[in-house]
């Protein structure tokens, strides 16, 4: 082992992380950081710390390596594992299922030995924890924490500390250690990590590294910012972070590099390692910018109709605005629900109304297709407001250009030096559904990029069509509806010689 470097002093947020003992533990940062060359060193380093089995002073320690897939797993984690630990120094790797990894040492000159046994697997579905029943482990590595829901890692937190038994000493530590780019801030790891943290003897702690890239406002720039290390992208000038973390194993000029060519959204998660959603796909309203088109407080107005669309559904949603004198929407308010029928939805609805703008008067918009009648009521969504007096009305159409023009209108207009359209900062929802969430699947075309020509319908669809019907019963359907009827009269003749026009 005299050749393997497993000190990272010189990564503080790191060196931290891999000297803590909390039973579940993560570490987010942005790419490049060697976080999951560290966390694939915690491995070795765990098995060193391990007490030697009174039997044979062998140190026996067993661990579970998980991504989300086996792709992901072959071309990526055990990729990093095998710079570590490679396999004409290490062993062999066994790749038939399930794929492992077993590092022997001998006892020598006084050293116990170490058997150390690494398990790899791919666990991307709940489901998918019945994989886990049988192992007994140490601990456990999750690689990109944020490709895998929860229920796997709650599954882990009971399969580790079962290796080795009490007869070779039992294990010194167990538990569960994480990495990950950013993700969206509905994320558990965002939850569990920045909201409800979880402390006690068995707490779980999370640790961020510094961001690998920084942006610089314009007049912070030099003269010749490209000349002096300055990138421009996205619309927005970054440069290296000084005191990011792993730059010495790094090429140089990495973050400079990978930037070029980059959206916003990407140069948020990957450089800065902020909680942000990374767009798949084509966003249904490429035309929205997060950064301009928000506002951290938008109250309603006086004397100005609230208009509120609808979407209906097991997913129904309702989006409620105000169209200033100036002709600019303000979005105030969102309302998303899960699995939620009519009449819980009614309700619900009826009671934000009650809290919220009581002094107001609304205007109702829902989607057309809630005029068919329910197959067990046998009664139409709008007749079901009706009884809670909200008198909602269907708008002119459900076609989905319609929808995504009357919102993208207001969105490509300058008022007064700000965005037509302004959404109050709490809309997380809507926020995210503008942003990329609604979106266009990609259609795999080999060296063309193409994408489907109806939106993926998903849970971030709903509030989009909500917004869609709010603006379009709010007015900006008249122009995008109206019917022209042109008559077809016959040839014009010119009276004189060049009245050719």
């Amino acid at each position: 082992m005299k050749n393997l470097n497993l000190n990272f002093e010189h990564s503080p947020v790191i060196w931290e992380f891999l000297h803590s003992n909390n039973f579940v533990r993560g570490i987010i940062g942005p790419v490049g950081s060697g976080k999951s060359y560290a966390c694939a060193a915690e491995i070795m380093l765990r098995a060193v710390k391990q007490k030697p089995s009174p039997k044979d002073g062998i140190k026996y320690t067993r661990f579970a390596v998980i991504r989300n897939s086996y792709p992901e797993l072959k071309t990526t984690t055990i990729k990093t594992w095998q710079e570590l630990f490679p396999e004409n120094v290490w062993g062999r790797m066994r790749y038939s299922p399930p794929i492992s990894h077993h590092l022997k040492l001998p006892s020598r000159e006084g050293a116990a030995g170490i058997d150390c046994e690494v398990i790899f697997l791919a666990l991307d579905q709940p489901k998918d924890v019945r994989k886990l029943l049988s192992l007994e482990l140490t601990g456990a590595w999750i690689n990109e924490a944020r490709e895998l829901p929860k229920a796997v890692i709650d599954g882990l937190t009971h399969r580790v500390g079962r290796y080795p038994t009490k007869k070779d000493s039992g294990p010194t530590w167990y538990g569960v250690w994480m990495d990950t780019n950013a993700m969206d801030d509905d994320h558990w790891w965002y939850v569990l990590s920045e909201k409800e943290k979880l402390g006690g003897k068995f707490s779980w702690k999370f640790f961020k590294q510094k961001p690998g890239v920084l942006e610089v406002p314009k007049h912070k720039l030099p003269d010749k910012p490209e000349a002096n290390g300055y990138v421009f992208s996205a619309g927005r000038w970054w440069k290296e972070n000084p005191k990011a973390e792993n730059k010495a194993n790094l090429p140089s000029g990495y973050y400079q590099q990978i930037l070029n060519g980059k959206k916003l959204d990407w140069i948020r998660c990957y450089g800065e390692a902020k909680y942000v959603y990374v767009q798949e796909g084509k966003p249904v309203w490429s035309e929205y910018d997060d950064s301009t088109m928000v506002a951290h407080t938008l109250e309603p107005e006086k004397n100005i109709i609230i208009q509120v669309g609808l979407d209906f559904g097991l997913t129904p949603a309702a989006v409620f605005a105000q169209k200033m004198p100036n002709g600019r929407w303000h979005i105030l308010h969102e309302i998303v629900t899960k699995d939620m029928g009519l009449e819980r939805f009614g309700t619900y609805l009826k009671s934000e109304i009650n809290n919220l703008y009581s002094e107001y008067e609304l205007q109702v918009w829902g989607d057309p297709a809630g005029q068919a009648r329910d197959q067990i009521y046998e009664v139409t969504a709008f007749d079901h407001l009706k009884t809670l007096d909200i008198n909602a009305r269907p708008c002119m159409t459900n076609d989905f250009k319609v929808r995504r023009e009357a919102l993208a209108g207001p969105m490509g207009r300058l008022i007064q030096g700000k965005p037509g359209l302004l959404i109050d900062s709490n809309c997380t929802n809507l926020r995210k559904s503008l942003s990329g969430g609604y979106h266009f699947k990609r259609v795999e075309i080999s060296g063309q990029e193409r994408f489907r020509d109806i939106p993926n319908k998903n849970q971030h669809s709903h509030v989009g069509d909500a917004a869609g019907y709010c603006l379009l019963g709010g007015g900006e359907g008249k122009t995008l509806t109206v019917k022209k009827n042109y008559t077809f009269t016959g040839p014009t003749v010119a009276k004189l010689d060049f009245d050719i026009f």
